[in-house]
């Protein structure tokens, strides 16, 4: 556990109305009491507020500032702590930062408050995760997501489901009794075993839809040489950012831009054309970034060319991409046809990126891919959805274990696996990847 006070703005740069410096540790009101001489803070009473006028070291004033006070075990860490509400300079703020560092507080690291929280027992890690996603929600059903989890929801829905598993393990303990051959209630556990399984499915898919509420969705653009995926770039950006030519291979490495479809933001990816036979050196690094843009995509648009037959780096495009979510698109729909669309496994949408025919239904096919549940989820976060997808393998590997102790260990993994959603405390890279995305003075 720490041991050490921390200090940091807890309010963005820039210029505001008032801004905010956070103190948090077991020093607080010690280091407070060196600032404000004669204030006595130290016996000031919990959840109380204060107005000084804040000095630096050679008594010139720096800010009448707001002194709240929150004396542990009951303030957002845990620990004692202490919040300056000064004006909103950034002069002001770094002024009043600096002489806590010098009278003995650490510059907070990205998180470290509710980090402690956590460490604390005042927040679950799931809780912490749902603060994060208040802070970015941009929408109100990512609003009121964020909010169920904030208020436990993510919680309850796992601790139901750790009861599932631990009264589906007592069972098959309790049938280590008997012959396997003349078990009993065997396929009884197996069907239960596979409603949980349906039931985590269920939480996956409609979390892997609202994880776009609070993480850009990203969709890469993927095809052979020529076939129009930088025009398509650029035509759903409604800028020019990537080079254009009839020549084939002009892009050769990806490129990326931001842009929001159907109120999901979206990181959309501009790739090389894709082909792993190439013997130029640039197009077969290319290619190699191609691939990790598909593994790495929420969504595939996968052009093709109207204007000519389909090529055998087309059927290679088909076989790398099977297993990814996508949409198929013929391009130069405005040429002659040459392509046949009963070449693709299923329907694609007609385009002509030189005329614009097609472009709406694209961006409504995008959006019908890309769109939140209506319902909210009790997982926010791809970490948690990883922790699930762990949890729902130990399941099916249960399901085909060739004995009841084998099967009773794998689904005493999965009870191990769902632990990791709020109770990973003993995992420093863990809890380093999940505070590393929230700012410093949170």
């Amino acid at each position: 556990m720490p041991n050490d006070t921390i200090v940091a703005p807890a309010t963005p740069a820039g210029v505001g109305g008032l801004a905010i410096v956070r103190l948090s540790g077991p020093e607080t009101f010690t280091i407070l009491n060196r600032l404000l001489p004669g204030q006595r803070i130290s016996q000031q009473p919990s959840h109380t507020v204060r107005l000084v006028w804040l000095k630096d070291e050679k008594g010139k004033p720096v800010d009448q500032v707001m002194l709240t006070v929150f004396r542990q075990p009951r303030s957002y860490t845990g620990e004692d702590m202490a919040e300056i509400t000064c004006h909103g300079g950034p002069l002001i703020r770094e002024k009043i930062t600096d002489l806590c560092r010098k009278n003995g507080c650490r510059l907070a690291e990205p998180g470290e408050f509710t980090r402690r929280a956590v460490l604390n027992g005042k927040l679950t890690l799931s809780q912490a995760e749902a603060i994060l996603a208040l802070v970015n929600a941009t929408s109100p059903l990512a609003h009121r997501t964020a909010i169920a989890a904030y208020q436990g929801e993510t919680t309850r829905w796992i601790a139901e489901l750790a009861e599932s598993l631990r009264d589906l393990c007592s069972e098959i303990e309790y049938l280590l009794g008997f012959d396997e051959q003349e078990c009993p209630n065997l396929r009884i556990i197996n069907c239960q075993t596979r409603a949980i399984i349906a039931r985590i499915n269920r939480i996956i898919k409609k979390a892997e839809r609202n994880r776009f509420l609070f993480e850009p969705a990203r969709v890469a653009i993927v095809g052979r040489t020529n076939v129009g995926k930088s025009s398509l770039f650029n035509l759903l950006l409604e800028e020019e950012r990537a080079i254009t030519s009839p020549i084939p291979g002009t892009t050769r490495d990806r490129i990326e831009a931001t842009l929001t479809s159907g109120g999901v933001k979206v990181n959309l990816i501009d790739t090389c054309g894709y082909d792993p036979e190439s013997k130029d050196p640039l197009t077969r690094q290319g290619t190699i970034q191609t691939r990790k843009a598909i593994e790495q995509a929420d969504l595939l648009l996968i052009v093709f060319d109207n204007s000519q037959p389909a090529h055998k780096q087309d059927q290679a495009i088909l076989a790398e991409t099977k297993k990814k979510p996508k949409i198929y698109i013929i391009n130069k729909s405005d040429l002659a046809r040459r392509f046949d669309p009963a070449f693709l496994p299923e329907q694609g949408l007609w385009l002509s990126c030189k005329t614009g025919a097609g472009l709406s239904r694209l961006r409504r096919t995008i959006q019908r891919q890309l769109k939140p549940a209506h319902l909210p989820s009790p997982l926010i976060s791809r970490r948690q959805i990883e922790v699930l997808n762990e949890c729902r393998a130990n399941l099916l590997t249960s399901l085909t274990c060739p004995d009841l102790e084998t099967r009773a260990a794998e689904i005493k993994f999965g009870l191990d696996s769902l632990s990791k959603i709020d109770s990973p405390l003993t995992a420093e890279d863990i809890l380093n990847r999940i505070f590393a995305r929230f700012c410093i003075g949170k």
